[in-house]
C-alpha cells in the first residue's frame, strides 16, 4: 500500500524543518521506500510497518519537548495487482503522452 503521513506538531511556532527533519530521521531510518513533498512523505509499506513508524515519530517529537502533535495518514490500498509510487507515477505519464 501506499500511505501518505503528515506530521505536524503544534505549538512550536511558525518553523516547523527544525522538526520535520527529526520526523525524516525516523522513516529514513525505517528502511521503508519513501518520497518526500512539501506536505508530507509518502511510503511504500504494509498494515504492519505504519503503526509502529507512526509511534516513532511521536515518541521523537516528544523527546523534542513537543507537547501536541496533529498527524495525518492517507492510505492507498491495491491488491489485484502490484502497486507502487514509481508504477502509479508511470501509468500517469504513459496516459499524458
Amino acid at each position: 500500500m501506499i500511505v501518505e503521513l503528515s506530521v505536524i506538531p503544534i505549538g512550536v511556532g511558525t518553523s516547523l524543518s527544525e522538526y520535520v527533519a527529526v520526523v525524516m530521521k525516523v522513516i529514513t531510518q525505517s528502511g521503508l521506500k519513501y518520497e518526500s513533498h512539501s506536505m508530507g512523505t509518502n511510503i511504500e509499506c504494509e498494515w504492519d510497518d505504519i503503526t509502529p513508524l507512526v509511534k516513532k515519530c511521536h515518541d521523537e517529537l516528544r523527546k523534542k519537548g513537543v507537547q501536541r502533535i496533529n498527524t495525518s495518514l492517507r492510505i492507498s490500498e491495491r491488491t489485484d495487482k502490484p502497486y507502487t509510487m514509481s508504477g502509479k507515477m508511470r501509468s500517469l505519464e504513459e496516459k499524458l503522452g
